[in-house]
């Protein structure tokens, strides 16, 4: 912070106001400003900022050496009171401008106001250092367990070169031995520590096996799970030893813990990704890229058009082979000639809804995409037909108008949102 008191007389970073500016400048400025003779001395003044003039508020001011301290009010006056004479420094501190201290005077009859004017100054700080840790060490050093780890990169490594999950375990963490009856088995595989031997209670058993947790879930029988698990579903394996397991898994853990972590439990949630579009992952259209925007009356509108002449089409070609009387459905025509008549009904409307979509919907930089579009339609077209024909011999009306809105209503609003939702730039 650079701060001045505002003075005749300018000393380095001070500059001090006052009637007379000193007792040794002559008895005639000493009669001139004197106010009486005094032990102490009640001092005014102001804080103002150096580039604006402005008071500043809540700066800080004391008398170094003494009990004396004010602050500044929101228009930047102080008072400092009961100020012994002699020579005294004023320490100045504001969060904005920093601290400064600046010698000034108080004598027997000489009144002193003070005007301190400050400026912003940048506050060095001191350094912030930033530790980054990956889980694993956060995890050792917040439990004081010393384990090892076999993570995603390591797995994928040994796909392809390794048997089973034992070798790969047996490979990476140190200490692990594995035995096994039948190299050309995967079942009844033997994992455990080297030192397990000499700890085991029980000399006679085949296998000191490590206790082994599959998602949290406890393995009754490890020795079928190592030849068993695909390595391609392990996200990541940790490793206690004996020696730390039993403090943290309890006497269940004499012989070390396993914690198997899968890499996605239960369903693949990327399952059927690739239902439209061809294949390729389904994504929905970033309408940033296309400053237009969709033009959605437009689309519904050339999507209804497209469906009712489909629709009247696909029911005229239907009509020639299948008949609806007396309330059953009857085929006056061969099977492949009906065949092509019942697809005619469904393939006409979908492809008509979707090419008015796209034609009404598109724009200077987009347009719709057909697969997508032509699946929504698929979607109210089957249960529309499937109301409608449900209906013959029974007269129900209200199911029948069910099949009517999805036809006639359905098929337009479900090819628009495809058409929105799933586009292709130009």
């Amino acid at each position: 912070m650079r701060t001045s008191l505002r003075p005749a007389v300018f000393l380095p970073g001070l500059r001090i106001t006052a009637l007379a500016a000193a007792w040794s400048l002559g008895l005639l400025a000493a009669s001139a400003l004197a106010v009486g003779a005094q032990e102490v001395a009640e001092i005014r003044g102001v804080v103002l900022d150096v580039d604006t003039d402005q008071g500043v508020s809540d700066v800080i001011l004391r008398v170094l050496g003494t009990d004396v301290s004010a602050a500044s009010d929101p228009q930047g006056r102080f008072t400092l009171r009961a100020v012994p004479e002699g020579d005294w420094e004023l320490e100045v501190i504001h969060l904005r401008y920093g601290r400064n201290v600046h010698p000034f005077s108080v004598r027997e009859g000489v009144t002193v106001r003070l005007e301190v004017r400050v400026a912003e100054e940048a506050i060095q700080l001191e350094e912030l250092v930033v530790q980054g840790e990956t889980s694993i060490e956060r995890e050792q050093r917040t439990t004081g367990a010393s384990f090892w780890e076999v993570d995603r990169a390591e797995i994928e490594a040994a796909i392809g070169t390794s048997r089973h999950m034992g070798d790969l375990v047996r490979q990476t963490i140190p200490g692990l031995k594995l035995r096994q009856s039948n190299t050309l088995s995967r079942s009844d595989i033997c994992l455990e520590f080297r030192a397990a031997a000499s700890i085991s209670i029980v000399n006679s058993r085949p296998c000191n096996h490590p206790k082994v947790y599959l998602d949290g879930v406890p393995v009754s029988d490890p020795q079928y799970l190592y030849g068993a698990m695909p390595l391609g579903d392990l996200e990541r394996i940790q490793v206690i030893p004996p020696g730390e397991a039993s403090t943290r898994y309890g006497s269940g853990s004499l012989y070390g813990v396993l914690l198997i972590e899968t890499r996605r439990p239960g369903l693949d949630p990327r399952a059927g990704e690739d239902l439209l579009a061809g294949g390729g992952s389904v994504r929905t259209f970033d309408w940033e890229q296309d400053p237009e925007g969709h033009p959605f009356g437009k689309a519904l509108l050339g999507a209804t058009l497209g469906n009712l002449v489909g629709l009247g089409l696909g029911l005229a070609i239907g009509r020639e082979c299948i008949l609806v009387a007396d309330r059953q459905i009857r085929s006056n025509c061969g099977t492949a000639a009906t065949g092509v008549a019942g697809a005619s009904a469904v393939v006409l409307p979908a492809v008509g809804a979707a090419l008015g979509a796209r034609w009404g919907g598109g724009t200077s930089v987009s347009q719709g995409n057909l697969v997508p579009a032509l699946v929504g339609a698929g979607l109210m077209l089957f249960p529309g037909y499937a109301f409608s024909l449900s209906t013959v011999g029974q007269g129900s009306e209200a199911v029948n108008t069910a099949g009517t809105v999805f036809l006639v209503v359905g098929v337009p609003l479900a090819v628009t949102l495809a058409d929105r939702l799933y586009r292709k730039l130009r």
